[in-house]
Parts: structure tokens; sequence; C-alpha cells
């Protein structure tokens, strides 16, 4: 159905028909650019909120590496004391599964014990202890960390470095009796380092 309808001048006359749906269809135009600019709106805001949320994600994902990389030192520390102790001049009888026996693991919340197989965090690599040998066989325990990510690397080399008698990085010895440490050798790569080390 085709309604016209006329408008009329102050005058008098009247003025040229117009149809009465190209008039609705332009106000719903109208409508539809507004609904448009409101969409891109919502879509700015959204877009804002996401680049807020990754950075956030990225900041606290950082800070939680670190704080998991201070905790494994810490972790391997107070270990490598229970076995010093506990062990001292029996450093043959040094396996995984003596020390999940033994409950060594526990309370050390970045290691995760299971049945003798413990995994480590940061990284999620497997830690293993075994007898060692620096100068005879069974004399020091050999401890081994793999996956490490280099942002743990270093600092964890760091706090062994003292107590340790032999380190070695990715297969280079970087102290031991024969080579002096310099923080230069410690050369972290791959995010998946193999860590060695061993203590008297």
């Amino acid at each position: 159905m085709d309604i016209r309808f006329t408008e009329v001048e102050k005058s008098g006359l009247a003025q040229r028909p117009r149809r009465l749906g190209w008039a609705k269809s332009r106000a719903h135009l109208k409508g539809n650019g507004q609904r448009g600019s409101v969409l891109v709106e919502y879509g700015l805001y959204l877009l804002v909120i996401l680049i807020a949320v990754v950075g956030s994600y990225a900041y606290f994902s950082s800070n939680s590496v670190g704080e998991q990389t201070n905790l494994l030192g810490n972790d391997l520390t107070s270990l490598a004391g229970k076995v010093k102790s506990t062990y001292a001049g029996q450093y043959a009888n040094v396996s995984n599964a003596s020390l999940d026996t033994g409950g060594f693991f526990k309370n050390l919340v970045s290691m995760q014990d299971t049945a003798g197989t413990v995994t480590v965090s940061p990284g999620g690599g497997l830690l293993t202890v075994t007898p060692g040998t620096l100068n005879i066989a069974n004399d020091s325990v050999q401890y081994q960390i793999t996956n490490l990510p280099d942002s743990a690397c270093q600092p964890i080399i760091s706090a062994i470095m003292r107590s340790a008698s032999q380190i070695s990085i990715n297969g280079t010895v970087i102290k031991s009796s024969t080579v002096t440490f310099n923080p230069a050798n410690m050369t972290c790569t791959n995010n998946a380092n193999k860590l060695v080390y061993l203590m008297t």
C-alpha cells in the first residue's frame, strides 16, 4: 500500500507529494547509524579491557616465575641440608626412592613428589638425586634438574654456588676443584637447561 501525503506551505500552495514509507525508512536508517556507532564504542571498550587483562596476566606470570625460582632455591638448599645431615658418610644409599620413603620432599612447595618421581617448579623438569663422584665413588650427592627455564637458571646457580663442590650447566662444568667459578660462564639457553651439581 503506497500512502502519499502532501505538505502545504503557509501561503496555501501544495508542495510535491512525498511517500510516507520513504520518510519512515530514512528515520530507520538514522537509528541504525546510531546503533552502529554504539557497537563501535563497545568494541573499543572490550579491546581496552582485553589489553589490560593480557598485560596483567603477563605481569603476574613473570612474578610467579620469580617467586617459584626463589622457592626452588630455598627448597634445594633445605633438601641438601637434610640429606647431608642424614646420609653423611653413606651417600651410596641416596636415591629418589629412599628420599621419598624418608619423607625428605614433604613441605618442599616447589617440588611435587609422586612415589620418588620429583617434578620441580618452575619449568616442570625432574629432580634426580643419586650418589656422586668428586674424587672417589659415592663421596658426594649429585642433584640433577632438567628443563630449567632461562629465567630460573642463573638465580638457582647463584643459590647453590657457595655450597656446591661442582656445578655443570648443559654439560659444561662451571665450578669444580680445577675450574674457578665465573658468573660469565653461566650460559643458560633454550628454556630447557640441565643443571647438575654435587654436594659433600
